[in-house]
């Protein structure tokens, strides 16, 4: 599955915030931390402060935080938050559509797969990837 840059930069920054509970960090801190570009991962945490994801202090020493526990985040809430209009089967969602929906064979499939990988995003949190030891699903050996 392809994802976007700022899906990628928001997973990472908050884990990051994850890790640093109760201690703000500064973009600036984010983007050194996770060696990408500041001003490309404002934007991104400009939009999960918009979503109420992260909670954002202004002046010299503000920054950053989780605006709530990394437990109560999960992936399938920043998957929707980033890749709304770029979905992995665009055939499926709301916006691009489908002209021979009504008579593809494949649509219905890829419908499902969709909805299966937003069902195991839901069930998957921050908590559950910064965690060291890493969650196996039921089905995984």
């Amino acid at each position: 599955m392809k994802t976007s840059r700022k899906t990628d930069y928001a997973v990472h920054a908050l884990m990051i915030l994850a890790r640093n509970k109760k201690q703000e960090l500064s973009v600036k801190e984010l983007a050194e931390i996770e060696n990408v570009s500041s001003s490309y991962l404002a934007k991104v945490m400009q939009k999960l402060s918009a979503a109420e994801i992260v909670s954002s202090a202004e002046g010299k020493k503000g920054g950053y935080t989780l605006a709530r526990a990394a437990a109560e985040i999960n992936l399938a809430q920043i998957m929707k938050l980033f890749e709304a209009k770029d979905n992995v089967f665009e055939c499926v969602d709301d916006i691009h559509g489908c002209s021979i929906r009504d008579r593809c064979k494949i649509h219905n499939v890829f419908g499902k797969a969709y909805q299966k990988m937003l069902a195991e995003l839901e069930q998957t949190t921050i908590k559950d990837i910064t965690d060291p030891e890493i969650k196996k699903g039921k089905d995984l050996i």
